[in-house]
This record gives structure tokens, sequence and C-alpha cells, in this order.
């Protein structure tokens, strides 16, 4: 006999989604992990992504997809602005049968500074701010501005580029979740010949659910094929797992610069 679904841990994995979406659309998908890379001044930038999860809990699954479209503009070589819009879908619930939800989720606004660059290493500063444009009532935002600031450091012995990223956000919310998050993470890109790299990637994050003593680790595997030099595809997959509940997703994206 299944274990019921419980509403918590959907609501904590999609609160997580969202409160962390503009990391995932400004890192080099199909990384969480931020690089300490710039567009350089007057080049943009722009990624569209997608992420399809499955959260299994209790013998009983529920999708959860976030798509984001993110651009960047270099307003000099060392300063990015980038404008990230998520839209969510939320499965029906098997828990007590409410349909589905789905809508624009909360907009992130972020600079980025790579304020420190010597031979292959590098160091990047990220403040952010996201607005409440989802609808919290329908677990699609926070219904509050949140904040965040992340620090990224980039090591770079071809053919392998090292990443370490941490940070923390400030989950203002309606929600009686947690308002300080915070997050930590390291990745690896291998390049594979000119136009291939394999990109690894795992951390950890705070359990945005109060009273959870289990915080969600994740791992990411992922290709991204450079067609040309100003457009690439990625593709990965992510695993990532509390006590309460375990979740696969399947990541796509591509990116444009120009």
């Amino acid at each position: 006999m299944s274990i019921p679904f419980s509403p918590h841990s959907f609501r904590a994995l999609a609160a997580l989604l969202w409160a962390l979406s503009p990391i995932s659309a400004h890192a080099a998908h199909p990384l969480i992990t931020e690089d300490t890379g710039t567009q350089g001044q007057g080049n943009f930038q722009f990624e569209f992504t997608n992420e399809y999860t499955t959260l299994r809990e209790g013998g009983v699954n529920q999708p959860i997809t976030l798509t984001a479209a993110a651009l960047s503009y270099g307003v000099v070589n060392s300063v990015d602005i980038i404008i990230t819009v998520p839209y969510l879908r939320l499965g029906q619930s098997v828990a007590n049968g409410s349909p589905g939800e789905h809508g624009l989720a909360d907009l992130g606004l972020d600079v980025k500074w790579r304020f420190y660059e010597r031979e292959k290493l590098s160091f990047a500063f990220k403040p952010g701010i996201t607005f409440p444009t989802g609808d919290d009532t329908r677990n699609l935002g926070a219904g509050k501005h949140t904040w965040s600031a992340y620090l990224t450091t980039s090591y770079e012995t071809a053919p392998w580029t090292w990443h370490l990223h941490l940070g923390h956000v400030h989950h203002n919310n309606n929600s009686n979740e947690r308002v300080d998050i915070w997050h930590a993470s390291v990745a690896a890109e291998r390049q594979l010949g000119k136009s291939l790299k394999v990109v690894l990637d795992a951390g950890i994050d705070t359990n945005t659910q109060n009273g959870s003593a289990s915080d969600p680790v994740f791992a990411i595997a992922g290709l991204i094929w450079s067609i040309r030099p100003d457009f690439d595809l990625d593709l990965g997959f992510k695993a990532e797992r509390t006590d309460q509940y375990r979740a696969s997703a399947l990541l796509a994206g591509l990116a444009w610069r120009w």
C-alpha cells in the first residue's frame, strides 16, 4: 500500500525551485554552480532553460516544471546585468486531488561583477533581488521581495575548469517557510575537443520547510555542445534528495550570444 504523498514536500521543492531559479538561469546550464564569466561591454546573452522534475515520495510521483528565460547585458567588461523570467508548472496534487497550477513565478534582477582576475584564478560577486510577480496563493511565488548574494570562484587548468559557489537567499515569504536559505556547490567542466564539454555539479541548499532537519543535496551530470562560438545547446540530468523525498530532473537549454 502506498504512503500518501505529503503536500509539504511538494511545496518545499516548488519553493526551492523558484527561490533559487535565478542561480540556474545564470550559470552555464545545466550547471547550477555559477562561473565568473561575463559577456563583455555591449554584448548580450539570451538563455532559455527547462527543468522537468519528478518528485517521488511514498511510491507516488508528482511533476514540477520550471522554464526560465534570462537576458544578460555587459555594462562593462567585468559587469553584467541579468533579468530572469521564470514560469512554473505544478502537477495535479495527488494528496488532495486539487488541479495543477501554472503561471509566471517571481522575476529576478541580478548584477554580476567579476572583481578579481589573475592568470587562472578569478572571483565574482552577484547580488540580486526578486519581485513578487508570482501568485503565492497558488504556490507560484513568495508573495514578497527577496534578495540574494553569492560569491563565485573559477580556476582554469585546461582541459578542466573548476568552480566554487557560496551564497545566501533572504527568502521573505507569506508561507511560513524559512527565510535564511544558504547555498553551497562545486562544479567541474572538461573540454572534449573544440565544441563539446562534459559538466559535473554537486551542492546543498537549506530546506525551505520549517522544522525540517534534512537539507536537499543535489548532483548534476550533463553536456554542453557549442554548435557555433555564439550558440550552445545543453542537456543534463539532476538527482536531488532529502530524508522526506527523492527527485530527479531532466535539464535542457540553449544560450545565444551577440
